[in-house]
């Protein structure tokens, strides 16, 4: 089954202060080790988190980029393409969802036929389901 974690997911594992760090860290230990299972989050969080792991969280630019790819390496980054674009632009008018960059994430989690999609995102969360993928916290 694949499973597709927000950036605030992959925020939380990476910076243990974060209010919500405790829940997804040990969400995440209590399913890593599953081979039934792939992790997987949007490549383009690696610039998210690289900006708040160096300017938020004042740590130097060496040891970002190792924990980014240490990251990357268990979990897999997945990248946007122009369809993406496209499914969640019509979803945004379709469906009246405000947050388009959620949108553009959950559609690429959705052509990864993700089973479900972890967030700590209020707004997400009230969605329920996107297609297929359930939106669910850790």
């Amino acid at each position: 089954m694949n499973i597709f974690l927000d950036a605030n997911i992959c925020l939380d594992l990476l910076d243990t202060t974060r209010s919500t760090s405790n829940k997804s860290v040990q969400w995440y230990l209590e399913h890593k080790d599953d081979e039934t299972l792939s992790f997987y989050f949007s490549a383009d969080f690696i610039t998210t988190i690289y900006y708040i792991l160096t300017q938020k969280r004042k740590l130097n630019t060496t040891d970002t980029l190792d924990v980014i790819d240490e990251l990357s390496m268990e979990i897999n980054p997945h990248y946007l393409i122009h369809n993406d674009f496209i499914s969640a632009k019509n979803f945004f008018f379709e469906q009246g969802f405000s947050d388009f960059e959620d949108l553009l994430i959950l559609q690429s989690a959705s052509r990864l036929d993700c089973a479900k999609f972890i967030t700590n995102d209020k707004e997400l969360l009230k969605l329920d389901k996107y297609l297929n993928i359930d939106i669910i916290k850790p």
